[in-house]
C-alpha cells in the first residue's frame, strides 16, 4: 500500500542493506584472515618438527579453537546486530540532528497509531516529514569502513599462500594431507628409494598399520638402504624398543664410493624392535622387526611292513622315531609332521637330488595327555608316492615354511634303505653215510628264516656204477598257513631208497631245500649242503656201525647254532 512515508522508507531500507552488508563482510574477512594464517603456524610447526600424528591433532584443535575465538572476537559482535527501520532512522536523525520528528512520523503511520491521541496532530507530523524528507540524504555519514582493511587482509593473505603453493606445490599438498592427518611427507633434498631388512623389502613411507618384518632369532640383520637426488655419504638408522626405552643407533655406509646404497649389520638383538631410517633431510616411517624363533619340527615315520613280516616281528622293530630307517621291501612309511611352537604355511618333501618337492597334507588330530583333548595339526604324504611301497633305497629332505614366512635353516634329511630279507637256512646231518640199496636212511635237520619256513623239499640225485644219474624231489614236510609263522623248524626226515632198485655202488645225494613263508608271496628257496650215501652190503655196514653211533643229537645242535646263527625261538 503506497504510503507519504514510501520514498523515506525505501532509502532507509536501502541504508540498512548497506550498513547489514558491511558488517557481515567485516565479520566473515577477520575470521578467515585469521584461520589462514593460523594454518600458517600449523604448517610452520609441522614443517619444523615433522609431527607426529598424535600432534597434529593436537594442531589441528588448536587451529579449530582458534578460529572460534576469531569468529568470536571479530565476526560475533558484528553478526549478532539487528536494525530495524526505526533504528536506522534514529541514526539519520542524530547525524543531521533531527527532533525525534522521523521516528515519530514512522511510527504514527502505523495503523495502530489511531488510538493513541489526536489524529490531527499526528498527521501533521507525516506530512511534515513528507514534505521534506525527499530532500533528506540519509546516506551521509554513513562509511564502508572497515570492510575494505579486512578484505585487504584477507586478500594479501589468500595471494600470498596462493603464490607459495604454486611455488611449493608439494609442500602444500603434503600439509593438507597430514593437518587431514594422512601419512604424506615433505619434499626433501633427499630421497630414500627402498629399503630392504634381511633381504626383505619395506615400505619407506606407509599409511595405516605399521609395517613389520620377521627376522629368525640369533641371526645377523642385514639392512640395505638406496637413496636419490642428493645423495649423503652416510646415514644411520634409529633402534627403539617396542616394549621397552631402549635407544639405538647404527651407522650405514656406502657400499662403495660415490655410492647411492648404503648397508650395515645389527646384531645381537634378542627383542623386537622399530627402526626409522636417516638419511641426509630425509626420514622414512618407522618399522617392527620381530624377532621370532625358527619352527621346531618332529617328524616320525609309521612303519607297516608285509603282513608275512609284521606277524613274526619284535615289538618297537618297527619304530620309525629315527630319520635313518631299514624297512623290508614292499613296506609302507606314513610320515607324521608336527611343529610344535607355532603353526606352518607350508610343508614338503623331496626324493633323491633334484627330485620335485611333493606338498604335505594338513591333518587335526586329537590328542589327550591326561587332560581334556586338544587338536593338533600335523602334516603327512599324500598318496601316489613312493612311501606307499618301498621297493628301493630313499633319501628324502623336508622343508617347511610358517606363520612368519620362516623355513628350516637346515631341511631335515634322513634315508631308508632296504632291509634284506634274507634266504631260509637248512642243515642236516645223517648219523650213517653206508646204506643198503633198500634202506630207509634218517636225516637230522635244522630249517629257519627270518619270518617263517613254508616247505622243505628232499633232492634226491642218484649216479649209478654204469654212469647213469637221475634226480627226483620228494616232499617232506610243510607247514600250514595257520601254523605260521614258524621262524624255527626243527625234524627227521626218512629217504626211502628202495623205489629207486640201486645196487651196491652206487651213490645216492640229498640236499635239502627250503622255502620260506612271505604270506601271499612267491617265497624264496634256500639249500642246505648235500648229504652224500653211499650203497654197499651188509658187511660194508657193519665195518662203518661203531664210529657213526657216536654222533649225537646234541652235535647236531651245536652244527645249528654255529651254523646258522639260530639258536633258540624268538621271543
Amino acid at each position: 500500500m503506497q504510503t507519504k512515508l514510501a520514498t523515506l522508507r525505501s532509502q532507509l531500507g536501502s541504508l540498512r542493506q548497506k550498513r547489514a552488508a558491511v558488517r557481515w563482510g567485516s565479520a566473515l574477512c577477520a575470521p578467515l584472515a585469521v584461520a589462514l594464517w593460523l594454518l600458517v603456524a600449523a604448517f610452520l610447526c609441522d614443517w619444523s618438527f615433522n609431527l607426529p600424528v598424535g600432534l597434529r591433532g593436537v594442531s589441528m584443535l588448536a587451529w579449530v579453537v582458534g578460529g572460534a575465538w576469531g569468529i568470536r572476537r571479530f565476526a560475533w559482535p558484528l553478526i549478532t546486530v539487528r536494525e530495524t527501520e526505526q533504528d536506522v532512522a534514529l541514526i539519520v536523525e542524530q547525524q543531521h540532528k533531527i527532533d525525534s520528528d522521523l521516528v515519530a512520523a514512522l511510527q504514527f503511520e502505523q495503523p495502530r497509531a489511531a488510538t493513541w491521541g489526536s489524529s490531527r496532530l499526528e498527521q501533521a507530523v507525516v506530512d511534515y516529514v513528507a514534505e521534506f524528507s525527499p530532500g533528506l540524504n540519509v546516506f551521509e555519514g554513513f562509511s564502508y569502513e572497515p570492510l575494505p582493511k579486512r578484505a585487504m587482509a584477507l586478500g594479501l593473505t589468500v595471494l600470498l599462500l596462493l603464490v607459495a603453493a604454486l611455488v611449493f606445490p608439494g609442500h602444500g599438498s603434503a600439509f593438507w594431507n597430514r593437518f587431514l592427518l594422512g601419512s604424506a611427507h615433505y619434499p626433501t633434498k633427499t630421497k630414500i628409494e627402498s629399503i630392504t631388512v634381511s633381504g626383505q623389502p619395506v615400505s619407506v613411507f606407509h599409511a595405516g598399520e605399521t609395517p613389520r618384518v620377521s627376522v629368525p632369532y640369533g641371526q645377523k640383520i642385514v639392512v640395505a638402504v638406496k637413496c636419490g637426488g642428493e645423495v649423503p655419504r652416510a646415514g644411520f638408522v634409529q633402534l627403539s624398543g617396542v616394549k621397552t626405552d631402549a635407544v639405538n643407533r647404527v651407522d650405514l655406509n656406502a657400499t662403495a664410493p660415490e655410492a647411492a646404497t648404503f648397508s650395515g649389520e645389527i646384531v645381537h638383538v634378542a627383542d623386537s624392535f622399530r627402526v626409522r631410517f636417516h638419511f641426509g633431510d630425509a626420514v622414512s616411517d618407522s618399522a617392527e622387526v620381530v624377532i621370532v624363533p625358527l619352527p621346531l619340527v618332529d617328524v616320525a615315520w609309521e612303519i607297516e611292513p608285509p603282513k608275512y613280516a609284521a606277524l613274526a616281528m619284535k615289538p618297537g622293530e618297527t619304530d620309525g622315531g629315527s630319520r635313518q630307517l631299514a624297512v623290508i621291501e614292499g613296506s609302507v612309511a606314513k610320515l607324521k609332521l608336527v611343529c610344535s611352537n607355532k603353526p606352518l604355511k607350508s610343508a614338503t618333501l623331496t626324493v633323491g637330488a633334484g627330485g620335485s618337492p611333493v606338498p604335505l597334507l594338513k591333518m587335526n588330530a586329537k590328542t589327550n595327555t591326561g587332560g581334556p583333548p586338544a587338536t593338533t595339526t600335523e602334516w603327512t604324504l599324500p598318496p601316489g608316492t613312493p612311501f606307499d611301497s618301498i621297493r628301493e633305497g630313499l633319501k628324502y629332505e623336508i622343508q617347511v615354511l610358517d606363520e612368519d614366512g620362516l623355513s628350516l635353516e637346515t631341511p631335515i634329511s634322513g634315508q631308508i634303505r632296504l632291509k634284506p630279507d634274507r634266504l631260509p637256512r637248512i642243515v642236516a646231518t645223517a648219523v650213517t653215510r653206508f646204506v643198503l640199496p633198500t634202506a630207509l636212511p634218517k636225516l637230522d635237520y635244522a630249517a629257519g628264516d627270518d619270518f617263517g619256513v613254508a616247505k622243505i623239499v628232499a633232492v634226491i640225485s642218484i649216479s649209478r656204477e654204469d654212469g647213469r644219474t637221475s634226480q627226483h624231489e620228494v616232499v617232506t614236510k610243510t607247514v600250514r598257513q595257520s601254523d605260521q609263522p614258524q621262524t624255527i623248524l626243527r625234524g627227521q626226515l626218512s629217504i626211502p631208497l628202495s623205489p629207486y632198485e640201486l645196487q651196491k655202488g652206487d651213490e645216492v645225494k640229498v640236499t635239502l631245500e627250503v622255502t620260506d613263508w612271505r604270506g601271499d608271496l612267491t617265497g624264496q628257496k634256500g639249500l642246505g649242503e648235500p648229504i652224500t650215501f653211499a650203497v654197499t652190503d651188509l658187511n660194508g655196514i657193519l665195518a662203518q656201525t661203531g664210529d657213526e653211533d657216536k654222533k649225537t643229537a646234541k652235535q647236531l645242535d651245536e652244527i645249528l647254532r654255529r651254523e646258522l646263527g639260530i639258536g633258540g625261538d624268538k621271543k
